[in-house]
């Protein structure tokens, strides 16, 4: 009992689980970017994941799904999310079965989302100002790997920048 309501409070502004992309991975994806795309601004690659859920409720269950494994999806195209601040997100989608399985189960436990659909994605420009077509972009052709699942108490004030 005491272990529940500790876990309740360390996730009282909500829960955020996510895969986190192996390291390999990252630079290569980086490269393609950085090769492919002709963005003038783009996200850091330590932050490339996939988020399986952003709660504003607590799901302290979820502590039981943290660990290290090998994730594998694969990009299927861009699409332009909107940022909090009225902005525009370049998110490559990913078909991550995972991904999509361990949303419904953590929706199933209560988990809450602000949108009224799932969409595994992996930001790749965080309030982009160039205009792109994300219809025209080329999609990387390699596996996306991931090999961390991630666990944290939800920082509701966390925002991602653009690199440098």
């Amino acid at each position: 009992m005491i272990a529940s309501l500790q876990e309740y409070a360390k996730h009282k502004d909500g829960t955020y689980v996510s895969f986190e992309m192996a390291d390999q991975c990252r630079d290569m994806l980086d490269n393609f970017v950085e090769m492919n795309l002709g963005l003038t601004e783009r996200v850091d690659k330590k932050t490339y994941h996939i988020t399986v859920i952003y709660s504003r409720t607590p799901v302290p269950a979820a502590e039981q799904f943290k660990q290290n494994r090998g994730i594998t999806g694969r990009a299927v195209g861009y699409e332009i999310f909107p940022t909090k601040n009225d902005g525009k997100c370049l998110v490559m989608r990913v078909e991550c079965p995972e991904a999509s399985n361990l949303n419904a189960i953590l929706n199933g436990l209560g988990a809450t989302s602000d949108y009224g659909e799932y969409k595994p994605h992996v930001t790749i420009a965080y309030n982009i100002t160039q205009e792109v077509d994300p219809h025209s972009m080329p999609i990387p052709q390699f596996p996306l790997v991931f090999d961390i699942v991630n666990v944290d108490p939800l920082d509701p004030q966390f925002t991602p920048e653009n690199k440098k």
